[in-house]
């Protein structure tokens, strides 16, 4: 058990600094490199940077448990951590939501300049981070509270990070795929030349969202056991293998989303193929 406590606090550590790591590279490329300036590219900039927001929040945490120090934090110091943990951690699948928001928006209303502007981009990004917060109130007030508030705040927290993101996620995605659905059956009307007009869907657009769908599949199947655990706490206690391993297995899954920024970004990969060729 010794050896455990030892090793698992190295890997959860590790693994956030790689996450960081891979997550600035992206960052900086698509910030730095203009021709990355692309609507898609500044939705994925957005996962990427709630990612690293994320994995900052966590990382004290596990600094202090590395270095056995966990017990030396104060206690406006922790609660401060959770807040910024709970804020942080949600804002990564509403980012996801907000690019499926997007992508309807695009495909739906097509003919619309609006949704192909930054000004739309920088509109959704900024709701999903207020909607975020919003929804963070009420753990910033019951954290202050004198009450017992454990179990209600362990479910609050998976419910708006796990249960609300997704049934978000599913009905947009729903809506898509009816509208795109539908639309192929559909007689399309004529222009003022009396030519047909045509419902611009591509195939890259249903790849960018069949790959988010999959990425958010990932981060919330990772993520779910981290705040299940807690609930399942207030009745019974759980190992710290199995609390540990549940850690991993969230990082792991922040990971994966971040390595599959880099393969799903065509570009991105090919710039830094021929800068390595240099």
């Amino acid at each position: 058990m010794d050896v455990e406590k030892r090793i698992f606090p190295i890997i959860q550590l590790i693994i956030f600094v790689i996450i960081v790591i891979f997550a600035l590279v992206y960052s900086i490329s698509i910030i730095c490199i203009r021709r990355f300036h692309q609507l898609n590219n500044i939705l994925t900039l957005n996962i990427c940077l709630a990612s690293i927001f994320c994995c900052l929040s966590w990382l004290p945490i596990y600094i202090l448990v590395f270095m056995k120090r966990s017990n030396e934090i104060s206690a406006n110091v922790l609660i401060f951590l959770n807040l910024a943990q709970n804020i942080f951690t949600l804002e990564v699948p509403l980012s996801f939501v907000i690019t499926s928001v997007h992508r309807y928006c695009s495909i739906a209303y097509h003919t619309k300049a609006f949704f192909r502007k930054r000004r739309w981009i920088i509109i959704c990004i900024g709701s999903q981070w207020i909607f975020g917060f919003i929804l963070a109130i009420p753990i910033f007030i019951c954290t202050f509270a004198p009450c017992d508030r454990s179990i209600w705040l362990a479910v609050y927290v998976f419910v708006t990070t796990v249960v609300i993101s997704s049934i978000m996620c599913l009905i947009i995605n729903m809506f898509i795929y009816h509208y795109v659905r539908s639309s192929s059956r559909r007689v399309q009307p004529q222009d003022a030349s009396g030519n047909i007009q045509q419902i611009k869907i591509n195939h890259r657009d249903i790849y960018l969202l069949k790959h988010m769908v999959i990425m958010f599949c990932i981060f919330v199947g990772g993520w779910a056991p981290v705040f299940i655990i807690p609930i399942i706490e207030h009745y019974t206690p759980v190992d710290q293998v199995i609390n540990s391993i549940s850690t991993i297995l969230c990082e792991l899954a922040s990971l994966i989303d971040i390595v599959d920024l880099f393969l799903y970004n065509h570009q991105l990969r090919k710039y830094f193929k021929d800068l390595l060729r240099c």
